[in-house]
Order: C-alpha cells, then structure tokens, then sequence
C-alpha cells in the first residue's frame, strides 16, 4: 500500500492517527426492568427477582416477578416470598373410583363407584353401597344423588336413603342442578332435560312422555355432560358448545364448539370472581357471558420437546383461588394441582407422576378446611391436603422427603447475544437452619446445573467463587433454589434473589486521524494526482454511504466501518492572476467506527 491507510479504495496520508475500543460496558443507572431500587454504584450490575406470584412459565427475563416452573410442593402465590406448601395425606383407601365431593349436613360426601360415603368425625363409612353415582345436589333438607342405571335417591338428615322422583321410570339421570325454584336432572346418554319443583323431587318425571321436558339441541343429538347456573341464567354443557335455557324453557347455543368437538370438551368448570372457566381441549376459557379470553398456562420448559399443561379438570374454587388439575404432555406424564388467582397461575404440588395414575376429583371440605381428592390407580387412596382456617398461607404440615425447587426463567438482562460475567448472587432469606435451607444452583447457557452453595442462615447471604472461580461468563443463566426442611411444621422463605453481573460485549473499534488535502500530495511513495476538491469530494461521498465501507490501516489489516463524522480546516490559499483564490491545503479530520 502507498500511503498509510485506504479508505473506500483511495489510498492516504495520514499526520494524526488514534484507536480507541468504543464499546462501552460500564453499569447503567437502573437495573433491566426498571428495578431502579437494586442498583448499585458498582462496576457490577444487578438483577433482582422479589416477588413470584404473576410469573409462571416465563422462559426470559422482562421484569421482576417471573419464573419458569417448580417441582415438588413448592407456593408461590403470595407477595414477596417463596415458602414450602402442604403435603397430602392419604384417607380412604377402600379401593373405590370417587368422581365428586360436596358438603352437607355439617358432613363431607363423596360419591362414585361405591355409591354414597359420609366423612365425619374423623372417619369414613358407606350411606349408599350400589356402585357409581353420576352426581349429586344438596338441597335443604335433603341430599338428592343419582345411582348410574338406577332411581333417584335422596338422603335426609338422619342418613336414611329413600327412592324419589315420579316413578320408577325416574332413573338413570347424568347430573342434577337448581335454578329459579327448579331441579333440573339431565338423562345420561342422551340431551333431555327433566325438571321439578317439589322440594323431595316427587314429581320429577324420566321418559319422553314428560309435558315439560326439554331437549338440548336436536332430539338425538350429543348428550349433555352438566349445567351451571352462572349471570342468573342456566347453561347446559355439551361438547359441542354451552347452551342457555331461555324463559320458554328452549336452549340455545351461547358459544360454538361444533369445530372442535371433543369428548375432552368441558371435562369440568366453575364460576370463579365472576367468570365462568372450562376447558376446550388443552385449552383453558374465560368467559364473562360476552368475551371468550384463552387464560390456559405457558409452557414449563424452554428446549425442545416442550413441557406444556393439558387435559385440565376437576375445577373447583375455594379461599379466594381457583383450583384445577392438569397433565403434562411427557410421555410418563405427571398430574399437578394448579392454581390460579385471576392473573396468572401457580404449580402447588404434583399430585401423580407414573404416567397412569389419574386424578378423579377434587372438592373442598368447608367442616374440616381440607381439599380432598382422589387418585384412580392400582390401588385407589384419597387423601386430603389441610388448610388454614381464616388464611391464605399453606397450612403447616410440610414435605421433609423429595425435591421441592423453583426454577427462575433465562435471565440474559435484557441481552441475549452480550456475554455477560457473574461474580455473586445475593439472596435474602428467613427461617432458615442448618435442617432448613436453601441450595443455589446454576446453569450457563442451557449446561447442566451446578451447584454454588447452601443457604443456613436468616438475612442477606452474598454467595462468591462460583464454581471455584473468581467469575463465570455467559448469555444466559437459569438459576434453581432447592427448599428442604427436617421439620414438617416449619418452611424455609425465599424473600429475594439478585445476581451481580457485568456486560461483556464484544470489543467495537473507532478511529481517529488527521488527512492532509493538498494538490500533488506525496503519498507513501508516489504523488496523488487528486485536486483538494476532488480528494474532498471522495470523503464525503464515503461519509454519505449507507453501506460499510473497507478500511485498510496502518498495519495492512482490514475492517468494515462507518465515517462518523469529518471536521475541514484550511491552512493556505493560492491566489490566482485574475484575483480569485484556491484553497490548496488543507487537513479532514476523520471519525470511524467499526461497523460489527
């Protein structure tokens, strides 16, 4: 090369000549997500997590309240902390299908495949013995339920069991329900709908013959699988859509699922705040009586193949929360409580996970503040969870076995492609041991999780030399809290995580020089035939490329950059014969950045 640098194809002299690394990595005034509060005056940054409750199945940190998943019976719906929630225990083992619970009578019932079983005091025994009872209704002084195949019963006060409804053809019915005054009791198999006022159901009639009966849909069509009373109105479910039944006794179809048809459709629903829920498929529904909105959970996992939620069922509400069952889509799925509080949803507790057992119901026993439900496996077991009366906080019987872990979603800062470097992670915890503590673990860039260390003790705890080392770099770091406890009465509490990290970027270079502009520059070795105006002319127009444009320096190396900027100073003037002057020298200070 002729002259000491080349600039767009043209060769130059340079006087002045400065490199500069132009990437700037120093800590901003706020944290990412506007955390301004978890900032520090530091070379390194912070990233700060203090509250859980609206951030399940997040895979990439946006603000300060997110998580991916957790395993095991871990609670996150409370403002600003983690704890441990609830074990279940196992109750009736009678080995009998239980497919609902209600309360009665200062008692918990449950109905299935042993008929009628009363809970009180402490026990369980059997009120009705022949086998599968479609659906209950308790109803003042009676407990109304339907044998499959059989006559209506009904159950007074004293638990004696006596046949109900017109006549023996009153038999057979799917489910049972009240609105406006009425009992209304769907017939299993089929979309007929009978109904009665009588407050034993002594008139409820069971054949076609019925003056007052009423069909959902075509007569012959799809069954009806329930009814709701939900905005003083009674829907019917089917799995082709949910039907209202107007003042003229006719039901109409409010939504249609005729596309998406399903025997998965409305396996369960419940009027929660205000809403009706249901689900369509793997789909969870909110709907107001006018706007349908898809609340269903994202997905667990962030790598391929996908963890994610379906075939949700046994909804039910209670203490300020809805609660669901849903499955996973693994192959040896899991079965899981959910729980949502309007605004996003929580795991509690996996409830089976051989891929076989299932979950049948669930119902919340307002005697005794449990919630039961009940495993369909080899060997049938129901069990209860305990609640606090008069709190929303787990009651105080927890796990002391198993893995019980909160994964945090992929923290990249709001970078994904900037490398970043760790040096510690701060955690704020309280009622801890050294049988009650927290282990921290981490994983870089999609690795396997390593351990960094326990937590034991209560207040802020800074955890360094992660891994051994000084620091750890990467784009993205998921990290997982353990929770274990030695003590069933007791929990450890995670009040807040930070990470301390520091961006680094790839290096970006700028330039600065000096060109001189004269007519017949010598250049290296040769003289530049280039006018002042002609040389000039070449730099703005590399100036005004929207494309990069090569730059050969000083040492022969190439890059592709930017002109930011050109400052012209002139030094002399020729004046000609004819009295008009020539600028003749002059010097372009140049700014270049690369272009990366």
């Amino acid at each position: 090369m002729q002259g000491n640098i080349k600039l767009d194809g043209h060769e130059y002299r340079v006087l002045s000549y400065r490199t500069r690394d132009v990437t700037d990595f120093s800590p901003k005034a706020s944290t990412p997500g506007g955390a301004i509060s978890f900032s520090e005056l530091g070379l390194y940054q912070i990233q700060s997590q203090t509250d859980w409750r609206h951030g399940f199945g997040d895979t990439w940190y946006t603000d300060e309240a997110m998580y991916m998943h957790t395993n095991g019976n871990l609670d996150t719906r409370h403002p600003g902390i983690v704890m441990m929630f609830t074990k279940s225990t196992a109750s009736d083992t009678d080995n009998n299908v239980k497919e609902g619970f209600v309360n009665w009578n200062n008692a918990l019932y449950a109905y299935g495949t042993a008929g009628l079983r009363k809970y009180s005091g402490g026990s369980w025994s059997s009120i009705y013995s022949v086998a599968a009872v479609n659906g209950v209704l308790p109803s003042g002084d009676y407990l109304f339920f339907l044998p499959d195949g059989n006559r209506i019963q009904k159950l007074d006060t004293s638990d004696v069991v006596t046949d109900t409804g017109n006549d023996s053809n009153s038999i057979d019915y799917k489910w049972i329900n009240m609105h406006s005054g009425y009992v209304y009791a769907g017939k299993d198999g089929t979309n007929r709908v009978h109904r009665d006022s009588d407050s034993a159901l002594a008139e409820l009639e069971g054949t076609t013959a019925d003056t007052n009966v009423i069909y959902v849909g075509t007569e012959g069509s799809a069954p009806t699988l329930g009814a709701v009373v939900y905005a003083g109105y009674l829907y019917f479910f089917k799995r082709d859509g949910l039907w209202s039944l107007g003042d003229d006794l006719i039901a109409r179809k409010s939504l249609d699922f005729t596309s998406e048809e399903s025997s998965d459709n409305f396996r369960s629903w419940v009027v929660y705040n205000g809403y009706l829920y249901f689900p369509i498929r793997d789909v969870v529904y909110q709907w107001n009586g006018a706007r349908l909105t898809d609340v269903t959970p994202p997905r667990l996992t962030d790598s391929f193949p996908y963890t994610t939620y379906g075939r949700f069922d046994n909804f039910i509400s209670a203490n300020r929360f809805l609660y669901c069952t849903a499955r996973t889509n693994e192959t040896v799925w899991s079965e899981d409580l959910l729980c949502y509080d309007g605004v996003s949803w929580s795991k509690l507790c996996r409830l089976t996970e051989n891929g076989s057992d299932t979950v049948t119901t669930i119902g919340y026993d307002t005697v005794n503040a449990r919630m039961w439900y009940h495993v369909n496996a080899t060997a049938d077991v129901t069990y209860y969870i305990p609640f606090q009366s008069g709190s929303e906080y787990p009651y105080a019987d927890f796990p002391t076995t198993g893995s019980h872990s909160l994964y945090l979603a992929r923290w990249s800062a709001g970078y994904r492609r900037v490398q970043k470097s760790m040096s510690s992670v701060i955690v704020e915890a309280s009622n801890l041991t050294s049988t009650r503590k927290l282990s921290i673990y981490y994983s870089l860039d999609g690795a396997d999780f390593v351990k960094w260390d326990d937590i034991t003790k209560d207040g802020i705890t800074e955890l360094t030399y992660p891994g051994g080392s000084a620091t750890k770099e990467f784009y993205y770091i998921i990290l997982r809290i353990d929770f274990e406890t030695g003590t069933a009465t007791q929990s450890p509490i995670l009040e807040s995580i930070s990470l301390r990290f520091i961006m680094r970027p790839e290096e970006i270079y700028g330039w600065n020089m000096s060109i001189p502009i004269a007519k017949d520059l010598e250049v290296g070795h040769h003289i530049d035939g280039r006018m002042p105006k002609e040389t000039y002319d070449d730099i703005k127009e590399a100036r005004n490329s929207k494309s990069p444009i090569e730059f050969i320096d000083i040492y022969g190396e190439s890059y592709l950059v930017y002109i930011t900027s050109i400052t012209l100073d002139k030094y002399e003037t020729d004046e000609n014969a004819g009295g008009s002057s020539t600028v003749s020298e002059q010097i372009a200070t140049l700014n270049l950045v690369e272009a990366k």
